[in-house]
C-alpha cells in the first residue's frame, strides 16, 4: 500500500513537470490584410495574444511616432470577453512601398509578481501604392467652395458686391441730382426757360387725365430744376421753405417769390397733405409757374446787362 502511494506521487511529479515543460510561451500574432493598399487608406490590424495563460496582460503599446510611415487612426481597443486578450487597431500608411507594421508590445504580470514585456515577432508588411495614376501626371482635383461650386467662389461675389454695388448707385444718384438732367447724346439742348415751358405745357394738357399727385410731383421738380439750371443752386435738394427763402435772399421779384409760393403750396398739400386738388387749381399753379420763370428770365436779364455796363465802364 506504501509502494502504491510513492508511485502516484512520482507518476503525479513528473506529469506536473511535463505540463509546466509544455506551457506555451506569452507571445503577439497580428494580422493584417493581404491586398495592396493606397496611402492613407485605413489598414485594420488585429493582435492576439496567445500563451502565458497564468499572466496579467497590460495595454498595449504601438510605436508611431509623427515623421513616421504610420499613422494611428482608431485604437488600439481590446475586445471585451477574449481571453487571452485581442486587440484591434486600424492604422494609415504615410508612404509606398512595402512598408513593415510598427513596433507593437504589451506588458505582462506573473504569478510570482514579476513584470515582462512582449513584442510581436515577425511584424507582416503591407504593400502600399501610391495615389497618383501609374505612369502619368497627376491632375489636381479642382477647387471646390464651401456650396459646392468648381473654380472660382461664385456664391461670395454678390454677397460681397452688393454693398459696392447699392454705393455706386446712390453715388450716381446723387450726382445726378446735382448735375440736373442731361441731355442725350447727339441732342439738342433746350434753354433752362425753354425746357420748363415745354414740361409745363404737356402737364398742362394731362390735367383730368392723370393723378393730381404725379402732376404735382413733375410740377415741383420741373420748376427746382430750371431754377438751379438758371441760378447754379442746389434747388433740387431744397425744400419749400429754403426756394422761399433763397427767393427773397436773391431779391428777386415779387411776382417771382408769389409764383414760387403758390407752385409749392398746391404741390405741398397734395403730396404730403394727401389733399384732393382740382382741375382748375392745378392749372393756375401750372400757370404761376410759368410766370414765376418768365419774371425771373426777364430779372436776370436786366442783372447781366447792368453788369455788362459796369464792365464796360471799368
Amino acid at each position: 500500500m506504501r509502494i502504491d502511494a510513492v508511485v502516484v506521487a512520482v507518476l503525479s511529479a513528473i506529469f506536473s513537470a511535463a505540463a509546466v515543460g509544455f506551457t506555451a510561451p506569452a507571445a503577439l500574432e497580428v494580422t493584417t490584410p493581404s491586398d495592396a493598399v493606397r496611402v492613407g487608406d485605413q489598414v485594420p490590424v488585429r493582435i492576439a495574444a496567445r500563451g502565458g495563460e497564468e499572466l496579467m496582460w497590460g495595454e498595449l503599446e504601438v510605436a508611431v511616432d509623427a515623421a513616421g510611415q504610420w499613422a494611428i487612426i482608431d485604437g488600439p481597443r481590446e475586445v471585451a470577453g477574449a481571453r487571452p486578450p485581442v486587440w484591434e487597431l486600424v492604422l494609415a500608411p504615410m508612404a509606398v512601398g512595402e512598408i513593415e507594421l510598427p513596433e507593437l508590445s504589451a506588458g505582462v504580470r506573473g504569478a510570482d509578481g514579476e513584470t515582462d514585456e512582449v513584442e510581436a515577432m515577425n511584424l507582416p508588411s503591407v504593400q502600399v501604392v501610391s495615389v497618383l495614376p501609374a505612369e502619368e501626371e497627376a491632375q489636381p482635383a479642382p477647387l471646390r467652395g464651401p456650396l459646392g461650386v468648381s473654380g472660382f467662389p461664385w456664391e461670395w461675389v454678390l454677397p460681397l458686391a452688393l454693398p459696392v454695388l447699392c454705393a455706386a448707385a446712390a453715388l450716381a444718384w446723387w450726382g445726378r441730382r446735382r448735375r440736373g438732367r442731361e441731355a442725350a447724346p447727339g441732342a439738342a439742348v433746350l434753354a433752362p426757360f425753354d425746357e420748363l415751358v415745354a414740361l409745363l405745357d404737356r402737364l398742362e394738357g394731362r390735367v383730368g387725365r392723370e393723378p393730381a399727385e404725379a402732376i404735382c410731383d413733375r410740377l415741383a421738380g420741373g420748376l427746382r430744376h430750371y431754377l438751379e439750371r438758371t441760378t447754379s443752386e442746389p434747388a433740387q435738394e431744397m425744400t419749400s421753405f429754403e426756394l422761399r427763402v433763397l427767393a427773397r435772399e436773391q431779391e428777386w421779384p415779387e411776382a417771382v417769390q408769389r409764383g414760387i409760393r403758390a407752385v409749392t403750396n398746391v404741390a405741398d398739400r397734395v403730396r404730403f397733405g394727401r389733399l384732393p386738388a382740382a382741375d382748375g387749381e392745378l392749372r393756375h399753379a401750372i400757370e404761376a409757374g410759368r410766370d414765376a420763370a418768365r419774371f425771373l428770365e426777364e430779372h436776370l436779364a436786366v442783372e447781366d446787362e447792368e453788369a455788362a455796363q459796369l464792365e464796360a465802364v471799368g
